[in-house]
């Protein structure tokens, strides 16, 4: 007879998603609506991880936060922890090294994979929410170049989504 072993509180969600502390209507095709995915995911809000904080003032002080929302993902039994945030880059070494399972930060990080399949004279472009707080460091965190071409809006939440 084989016996199962390990476990968790919650099973059958294999992937974590670290949320930001707001609230805005999450439509489907949103990462932060569990109609997206066509399988189980665990959520994890960072509280305090506003979009303000995160986005203009470089997730200042939420190093800590977001490492024990991951390691909480985990706990309940996520095999993997992505965020919502591109701009969350900035803490893919640190996760990556401490959660204990894969971590994808950052949509920035298909940017070095999409360049290397682009033909030449081509180059992967980002469109952003707040293009003056993408600073380089950003793009460097996550292996992509901080020359990539960027597009985007200043700062404004609410006009973005009312533009899209």
């Amino acid at each position: 007879m084989t016996v199962a072993a390990g476990g968790a509180p919650i099973g059958g969600a294999a992937v974590g998603i670290l949320m930001l502390d707001a609230r805005f209507p999450r439509v489907p095709g949103d990462m932060g609506n569990g109609d997206t995915w066509p399988f189980p995911v665990l959520y994890e809000i960072v509280r305090g991880a506003t979009p303000e904080r995160v986005v203009r003032r470089r997730a200042e002080g939420l190093d800590g936060a977001f490492l024990d929302a991951a390691r909480r993902l985990v706990d309940c039994g996520a095999r993997a922890v992505t965020t919502v945030c591109g701009f969350l880059s900035l803490f893919q070494s640190e996760l990556a090294a401490r959660a204990g399972v894969p971590v994808a930060s950052s949509t920035l990080m298909q940017v070095p994979a999409l360049d290397r399949m682009l033909p030449p004279g081509k180059r992967t472009g980002v469109v952003t929410v707040s293009r003056e707080s993408l600073w380089d460091d950003h793009f460097t965190a996550v292996g992509a170049s901080p020359h990539t071409p960027l597009a985007g809006k200043q700062w404004g939440p609410e006009q973005h989504r009312r533009q899209i």
